[in-house]
């Protein structure tokens, strides 16, 4: 990545454009939304004036933290260097893709060893009601051995990136892209497939020329983007509650969807509203803040897991959903999550906290580094994800922030030593022209 393709990052890409034209206009509609609305989703509205100018609060904050973490720091956006060395992502490609490999091995395997069986997969395609959560039960993830199957985000983003240099399509970009659409078929989980999807999307806007040409197209891709969530979760929602709604429910099927669609996000700020009530006012671990570090492998064999009222904190939220919103739609949300856990103002800190470290990888990636740009992408869904829950907390997060923050190290450690390379050279010849004259 080099400097002149700076100015080929569209508007939409920076952080706080994704915050305000997404998650803001988002919390706009769902305050204005009738308590009749919300009835149609089994649910009383807590998301009022007061929930709404606490979730600017925590926009605010976060969109302060990304104004700080962007701007360039007194010695330099470039003082460290950034290696772009070609040979090291490649290294990194099949470093990350093989521990994806070998996690989507270990998982096989237990699935295998738990009975499952072909004809589970086939009821899913029938779509039988209760398959896909029959299914579920056979792929229950292991913590600390399927989690290494969270590193297909950055595998798609190398995979990308390496195809828009040599044109070359990696058989591990094709593999972790073919793993999220079968994740999203037939696990329900259509973040797996997001997070394979948009990261390699980002690359190839800013990297193929086609898109560098094509302008217009380029600008109009949020809009593309908001068709093909339509489709994806249309047909995620096909083979998964339809099979149960199609035969409760008057509306045809584009209508239904479109209503639940609108219902997942506007659930997630009501049940934001509804853990901050309910949070406040009762003593608890900040589980739903920090979640990878409460659901880090053998955390809870040496400290227990995090309790409310007795209950698994888990539970705890699952019993308050039944009692007071629609299980079905389980969504924490995200701005009101820290505050309650917190405090209003340990919530802002968060935020603002969150906010730099977004924004100095967003001012990485469009100051030159390759690596930066590549991290970047992975993190972008997290933006995305805002009005729904915190991305960056979830344990399945965490070993992609390991693996960017040893890429950017690697990064920074290979610019630093070719920029003294560099100077040890025009030393050299320095020195050599002085003995000439």
């Amino acid at each position: 990545m080099t400097q002149d393709r700076a100015p080929r990052w569209p508007a939409w890409l920076n952080p706080a454009a994704v915050i305000l034209g997404f998650t803001g206009v988002l919390s706009i509609i769902t305050v204005s939304l009738s308590d009749s609305m919300f009835e149609e989703w089994g649910a009383p509205k807590y998301f009022d004036n007061p929930h709404a100018f606490l979730t600017w609060v925590g926009i605010a904050a976060l969109l302060l933290g990304i104004m700080f973490g962007s701007s360039r720091s007194p010695r330099g956006a470039e003082t460290d260097g950034y290696g772009n060395d070609e040979e090291l992502i490649e290294r990194w490609y099949k470093g990350t893709g093989g521990l994806v490999l070998l996690g989507y091995a270990a998982w096989i395997l237990i699935a295998l060893a738990r009975g499952i069986d072909v004809s589970l997969f086939q009821a899913v395609l029938d779509r039988d009601l209760g398959a896909i959560s029959s299914l579920k039960g056979y792929l229950a993830p292991v913590g600390g051995i399927t989690t290494l199957t969270q590193l297909s985000g950055i595998v798609s983003a190398i995979g990308a990136h390496r195809f828009c240099r040599t044109r070359r399509v990696g058989r591990l970009w094709v593999f972790v892209v073919l793993a999220g659409v079968f994740r999203a078929l037939f696990y329900a989980e259509r973040l797996a497939l997001m997070e394979v999807l948009i990261p390699a999307i980002l690359i190839m806007v800013l990297e193929l020329r086609f898109f560098g040409v094509h302008r217009r197209l380029t600008r109009w891709l949020p809009a593309l983007g908001l068709v093909a969530l339509v489709v994806v979760f249309s047909t995620s929602e096909y083979f998964r509650s339809w099979v149960f709604y199609s035969k409760v429910t008057d509306l045809p099927f584009v209508g239904w969807v479109l209503l639940r669609l609108v219902g997942y996000y506007a659930t997630s700020f009501n049940n934001d509203a509804l853990y901050y009530n309910l949070g406040s006012a009762v003593g608890h671990d900040p589980y739903y803040t920090f979640s990878f570090a409460y659901d880090f492998p053998g955390m809870s064999t040496v400290f227990g897991r995090p309790e409310v009222r007795g209950n698994d904190v888990s539970q705890w939220w699952m019993n308050e959903l039944q009692m007071y919103a629609n299980e079905e739609f389980n969504n924490t949300g995200s701005f009101l999550v820290p505050m309650a856990d917190l405090g209003i103002a340990g919530g802002v800190v968060f935020w603002i906290l969150v906010g730099a470290a977004i924004g100095k990888m967003y001012r990485r990636a469009r100051s030159g580094s390759e690596v930066g740009v590549i991290a970047y992408s992975v993190l972008f869904l997290g933006l995305l994800e805002l009005p729904r829950f915190t991305y960056w907390t979830l344990g399945r997060f965490f070993p992609v922030i390991v693996a960017v923050v040893l890429m950017i190290g690697y990064d920074q450690a290979v610019g630093r030593r070719n920029r003294t390379d560099v100077g040890k050279l025009g030393a050299g010849f320095q020195s050599s022209f002085l003995r000439r004259t």
